[in-house]
């Protein structure tokens, strides 16, 4: 009756744990490409809400300064009656 366990979830995804290797780099990175990798996962964060909320999140849900947990999905499509 229970679900299943994360690690039993992990494994039927993504396969055996041991296979996966994390690498983290070696050399610091300048201050160019960190301003770069900033840029790039802010708008990968802002896609990942939008796909969530079915809607461009306004400036305070990507900032974490309103609760995504409470909000309402705006139909993206006004003149189609889902009921």
């Amino acid at each position: 009756m229970g679900g299943r366990s994360t690690s039993d979830n992990f494994k039927r995804r993504f396969g055996d744990s041991e296979r996966i290797e994390i690498r983290y780099a070696k050399d610091k990175m300048t201050p160019s490409e960190d301003s770069c990798r900033s840029e790039q996962l802010s708008k990968v964060y802002a896609g990942v809400l939008k796909g969530i909320l079915g809607r461009e999140p306004t400036q305070d849900e990507i900032l974490g300064n309103k609760n995504i947990s409470k909000a309402k999905k705006v139909n993206s499509l006004p003149w189609v009656d889902y009921r």
